[in-house]
């Protein structure tokens, strides 16, 4: 079951991400919240190879939940999906570039 995420920073960004896949297709296209260094905050397909921005297929994006985009996070509340883990707190902002965004609520859910 895939859900949407609100992502919020200090600095005033706002945003949402998708976190997994719906039930007829997780096994090719599940979504995970990605840094790329020209679109920002982006939701990559984790099943595709290679992965890449949705927006300008740059293969060059960055997993939330690992270094460099986020802080590491023992004992901290997480998002998971399959083997990808990003803790709510102590993330990359893609506006104020600092490591300030956090994973809010669950806005919805969908399968």
């Amino acid at each position: 079951m895939g859900q949407r995420q609100k992502v919020e920073c200090a600095c005033g960004y706002r945003s949402s991400v998708t976190i997994g896949g719906g039930m007829r297709d997780f096994q090719t296209d599940s979504r995970f919240p990605h840094y790329c260094k020209t679109c920002g905050l982006v939701d990559v397909n984790v099943q595709a190879t290679p992965l890449q921005c949705p927006h300008c297929q740059s293969q060059d994006v960055a997993q939330y939940g690992l270094p460099p985009v986020s802080l590491p996070g023992e004992g901290r509340p997480s998002v998971q999906w399959g083997k990808c883990e990003v803790h709510r707190t102590g993330n990359l902002c893609p506006q104020c570039k600092q490591m300030t965004l956090e994973f809010k609520e669950i806005t919805m859910m969908f399968d």
